[in-house]
């Protein structure tokens, strides 16, 4: 694995086609410093030759905070074809670059890029400040560029001839990256779940690590750029310093929390307690950054957290040697580190690309992360075998008890056993009895209703004593249908129904009848809708017209005007409809219905809604409400159809 940073550098880091200018076919580079950063664009270009200075294209171009740079860079093209070309930054430090170039009429055109310059604005989607560049067939073309950034100005042009390979090397930049951010995206999510699960102290502080280091890497090789963000200095110095030092800082707290050092290395674990304090100190000076000159604070940071590797090495060093087992994990992790490393630091020396270095660094702390994940799995496997040696203990102390407890579960199945016939025999002994005492009551409450009627036929309703008989008369319909209702009830939880085909008229005719001088007393309009005479249904007569008469008496208790009750044929059977035009249905009611759940007596007559619900059930005629427009309920179910549905 520690391969893989020679090898990301040497397949991302290709530059095929990328040339140093100056270059052979001469073309140059001057450039001059603008202190203060006062020059126009019409100054420089009128500027005399001897004020600019020729670069070899080695070094960095150069300028203090508060200086910019100015570059002017004469592009030919001995060959006999046009030339379409990019000019390049190669490392993405300024936070702006302007570049001016003649179109055909002559006039300078200006464009801008960099790293605070919207996206929207640059010549070039990315984080690589780039122009493109035609140069005719033997001939040249002069363009000027102007670099400044809020701390020191580091700029190095390259010349791409082709446009097509400056992009292929751009690609292969970006998907290196990509491989290496997707792994450890993998890495921090399955840490950040075993942490979210376990919840155990070293595996929080191994994400925190990862995810800082994988901001930090990603920040600092131009990620927000890439993105389309722009964020220049001081806040991309301040987010890449910060999130180096918490890299740190997390990293000593995991590494003394993995390894126990403060109970196994005890010498160790004040070092590290040292070390922990120095980077929050560094990360608290983060906030002083855009008041500072340079960037000597960044370079502290760079300084104190590769200390705090190589300290960390000589650590887990000490406490393999004490015995440490999972110890090994960190000497692998951090050795892997250095050798993924060596590339940048060849790159470095040899004053090359920096992005190069940036990249190989990229690589090695991804073997880092890789290696240290694999010790907080193998500390999670001991654990979880740890748990599975508990977990058999466990299975045969159970295995004892249950073999206690089968002693009694013969007995205990008999009792249960019996406990259940019992409740069975008095379920069914309650439901006879409701069905002796409504029969029973119902003989004598009918002959007392009808002597009632009779009386009440020749009072008129002025006199107290006709309401009196009307009110008595009344009281004792109700009582019969509420005494219907509850042997209906017991007849349903008997299971049983005779269905046959029946008019739909017959089924709610009786209903509006039995109704009809209730509605009349109460100036409501009760009335069949649209009901064909011919429209038969498959249903039990006594169950279909107490769900009709229930919902019927609910609407009439509620309505302001009017009760319609309308029957057509659908597909699957005979829809019946109940409507009113009261204030409609309580919404914890309806979706309740909704639900087929349980409903509460909302009605207020009888059992109410609750036995429409389970006559609905026991009919599967799939009892539903909904509002109806302007105000008012609308209750609906289905009925199976009869053969001869439609004469």
């Amino acid at each position: 694995m520690a391969g893989l940073g020679w090898l990301v550098f040497g397949v991302a880091g290709h530059r095929d086609g990328m040339e140093i200018l100056p270059n052979k076919a001469g073309s140059t580079v001057e450039w001059m410093n603008d202190p203060g950063a006062r020059l126009s664009f019409e100054e420089v270009v009128a500027t005399s030759p001897a004020e600019w200075r020729a670069w070899d294209g080695l070094d960095y171009l150069r300028a203090v905070q508060g200086d910019a740079v100015w570059v002017r860079a004469t592009v030919r093209n001995p060959g006999g074809r046009a030339l379409q070309g990019v000019l390049a930054d190669t490392e993405y430090f300024p936070d702006q670059i302007d570049f001016w170039i003649q179109d055909d009429a002559g006039a300078w055109q200006p464009m801008r890029s960099g790293e605070a310059a919207d996206s929207k604005v640059k010549p070039l989607w990315g984080r690589t400040a780039a122009f493109t560049l035609t140069v005719p067939a033997g001939g040249e073309r002069v363009a000027y560029l102007r670099a400044e950034d809020y701390f020191n100005v580091y700029l190095r042009p390259r010349w791409w001839p082709e446009v097509g390979e400056f992009f292929a090397e751009q690609v292969r930049d970006t998907l290196a990256e990509a491989i290496c951010y997707g792994g450890v995206l993998a890495l921090l999510l399955y840490n950040g779940v075993l942490w979210a699960r376990l919840r155990f102290p070293d595996t929080g502080w191994y994400v925190l690590y990862a995810g800082t280091m994988a901001g930090f890497n990603f920040i600092s090789n131009g990620g927000a750029a890439l993105l389309g963000f722009a964020v220049g200095s001081p806040w991309k110095e301040m987010l890449v310093t910060g999130l180096l030092s918490a890299s740190g800082l997390f990293l000593v707290q995991f590494a003394r929390v993995f390894l126990g050092t403060a109970a196994r290395v005890p010498g160790t674990d004040r070092v590290l307690r040292g070390l922990r304090w120095l980077l929050a100190v560094l990360l608290a000076g983060v906030a002083m950054m855009p008041w500072m000159s340079g960037l000597h604070w960044l370079g502290a940071v760079v300084i104190a957290v590769s200390a705090t590797h190589l300290v960390l090495l000589a650590v887990a060093v000490a406490g393999w040697r004490a015995g440490v087992s999972h110890a090994r994990f960190f000497v692998a992790a951090f050795g892997l580190l250095l050798a993924g490393a060596a590339p940048a630091v060849v790159t470095w020396l040899n004053q090359d690309i920096l992005s190069w270095a940036a990249m190989c660094l990229l690589a090695g702390s991804t073997l880092e992360m890789l290696v240290l994940s694999f010790a907080v799995a193998d500390r999670f496997a001991r654990i979880q075998r740890e748990r599975a040696e508990a977990q058999t203990k466990l299975i045969d102390e159970t295995e004892q008890r249950r073999a206690i407890q089968e002693a009694y579960a013969d007995e205990l199945e008999v009792e249960v056993r019996e406990r259940t016939r019992e409740l069975v025999e008095a379920n069914a002994d309650k439901d006879r009895m409701i069905a002796v005492i409504g029969h029973d009551l119902r003989s004598p409450l009918t002959a007392l209703t009808r002597t009632a009627e009779h009386l009440g036929a020749g009072e008129t309703g002025q006199t107290p004593q006709g309401r009196f008989i009307g009110d008595a008369a009344q009281l004792g319909r109700q009582v019969l249908l509420l005494i219907e209702d509850l042997v209906l009830w017991a007849r349903l939880r008997a299971g049983s129904k005779f269905l046959v085909a029946q008019p739909v008229t017959g089924l709610v005719s009786p209903v509006l009848a039995l109704y009809r001088s209730q509605a009349d007393l109460a100036g409501l309009e009760l009335r069949m809708v649209d009901v064909p005479d011919g429209l038969k249904a498959t249903t039990d007569l006594v169950l279909a017209q107490t769900l009709i008469r229930n919902l019927v008496a609910n609407a009439l208790r509620y309505a302001r005007s009017r009760v319609h009750v309308t029957a057509t044929g659908v597909p699957d059977g005979v829809r019946i409809t109940v409507r009113d035009d009261g204030p409609g249905l309580p919404p914890v009611v309806a979706a309740r219905l909704a639900s087929d759940a349980d409903v509460p007596d909302w009605a207020g007559n009888g059992l109410g809604l609750r036995l429409c619900l389970e006559i609905a059930r026991a009919l599967d005629a799939g009892l539903s409400a909904k509002p109806v427009e302007g105000g008012g309920t609308e209750f609906s179910f289905t009925l199976l159809a009869a053969p001869d549905k439609l004469k």
